[in-house]
């Protein structure tokens, strides 16, 4: 599994240069990249959702946030067993506030809970107004992405959002680990959302039937 010194490498990363004209929001204080999650159960299942980037924290998450990149910054600077747990322990709190697993994932039907999946971004650094990410962006970040699928060896890959899948589905795919994505397209309809929600349902529970 993931040790703090790959959650740190992500944190401290400064492959992407932001004058490059990328988008990316990216400090040292509110700003620094983003790790991810991985679920306390994450074992018992092995689901790994990736979506495209972290999105920018609404007003009302301010404090929260705080709380959250302080943690990740001093994680970042001591790579230690209690900079993760204190990590841990904020994102348990803040998790479950994330839109991905209300709105955008069916957690519930597919039979999991939040410890049992883990949860990353294609690209790790947030961008200006939620931009999507460039390509720069992109590929300067997939080696993160594809260390952690290696390390967490998913049963199977669910992205949220095209963008996300049509980006980094070749590294699950090169693994022979079963992906596929939640459409975020708004135009669609009430059928084919309905038709996606449970082809990826099946999926998962297909991969997972054995856990």
């Amino acid at each position: 599994m993931l040790a703090p010194i790959d959650f740190a490498n992500v944190i401290a990363c400064h492959q992407c240069v932001v004058r490059e004209g990328s988008g990316l929001l990216r400090d040292d204080f509110e700003n620094v990249p983003q790790p991810g999650f991985v679920g306390s159960n994450y074992l018992r299942k092995r689901v790994a959702l990736a979506g495209q980037n972290p999105g920018v924290c609404p007003p009302r998450f301010a404090v929260r946030d705080a709380e959250y990149t302080r943690s990740l910054r001093d994680l970042r600077d001591d790579p230690s067993a209690q900079t993760i747990k204190t990590l841990d322990s904020v994102l348990s709190r803040f998790v479950p506030e994330w839109p991905v697993h209300g709105n955008y994932f069916p957690l519930e039907e597919c039979g999991l809970t939040l410890d049992e999946i883990a949860y990353f971004n294609v690209v790790r650094c947030r961008t200006h107004r939620n931009s999507v990410p460039g390509r720069h962006a992109v590929n300067n970040c997939m080696h993160h992405f594809k260390r952690w699928v290696e390390i967490l060896q998913p049963n199977v890959v669910v992205f949220i959002g095209k963008w996300a899948f049509d980006n980094a589905s070749h590294i699950p795919n090169e693994l022979g680990i079963p992906c596929d994505f939640m459409n975020r397209d708004r135009s669609l309809n009430c059928g084919q959302r309905l038709a996606n929600r449970k082809r990826v349902v099946e999926m998962v529970a297909k991969a997972t039937q054995s856990s």
